[in-house]
């Protein structure tokens, strides 16, 4: 449901995926570790600032105008969420463009 803070946006999240009509507007939400770090916000983007996605969760998911300090604690708590990011191996590329790793049969 749109609160009027931001423009409704076409998707139709999980509905997409399952057609049930229950999943309309549904995403799925990815584990909080490290939120300070990997703004912009939202499945689209669309807030670039962690105070202000607090801001906007709270009005649009409780119905509540948070104040500035409230805003600013919960958003102290989840900068605390951050730490060092895993490391990811990734796979050593072929030396030569044109040359794989994997026969061609």
């Amino acid at each position: 449901e749109n609160n009027g803070l931001y423009a409704d946006y076409p998707d139709p999240g999980r509905f997409r995926l399952t057609e049930l009509e229950s999943d309309r507007a549904r995403f799925k939400v990815p584990t909080l570790r490290n939120v300070a770090l990997t703004a912009p916000y939202f499945h689209n983007g669309a807030v670039p600032d962690l105070s202000e996605a607090v801001r906007v969760m709270a009005a649009s998911q409780l119905g509540l105008a948070l104040t500035a300090t409230d805003v600013a604690d919960i958003s102290a708590f989840l900068h605390a969420l951050s730490g060092p990011f895993p490391t990811i191996s990734l796979p050593r590329l072929p030396p030569t463009p044109g040359e794989s790793i994997v026969p061609i049969h």
